[in-house]
């Protein structure tokens, strides 16, 4: 019950997306995923967005021709994919960041210095909570 009023809260501050971008909402996650790890491959890059094999490769074709990502056979299996971020891709990324950041900063303008440390420090608990059960070394 909680989280679709905090996710409408956040929804509510309007675009934190910069709009001379014509990246869809699914090339980000791409992004943020490879922005996470060094390289994934396509294999890797479909499963952690539920995607069909050939969507996984449509997608990444599609956004290698954009210049943001990058590929390369694996040095083992050549028959594998290895997805990487191009520094336009980097770029984005970083771009991107900083519209999200100066967002929070705009969100949490009128919060009182100890609310907003309260506010990043639960967003840290909240984080310590998901690489405790859910991020596999």
């Amino acid at each position: 019950q909680l989280a679709p009023k905090i996710m409408s809260a956040f929804h509510d501050l309007g675009r934190q997306h910069p709009s001379d971008e014509k990246v869809s909402m699914r090339q980000f996650q791409a992004l943020i995923i490879l922005a996470a790890n060094d390289h994934l491959t396509l294999t890797q890059i479909g499963e952690k967005l539920s995607l069909a094999p050939s969507t996984a490769t449509e997608l990444a074709n599609r956004m290698i021709s954009l210049e943001l990502l990058k590929k390369a056979g694996e040095d083992m299996d050549k028959r594998q994919v290895k997805l990487t971020l191009t520094p336009k891709g980097i770029e984005l990324v970083k771009k991107r960041q900083q519209a999200m950041a100066d967002m929070f900063g705009r969100f949490m303008e009128p919060f009182s210095p100890a609310d907003q440390e309260e506010f990043v420090n639960s967003f840290d608990t909240i984080w310590n909570m998901i690489v405790k059960y859910h991020i596999k070394d």
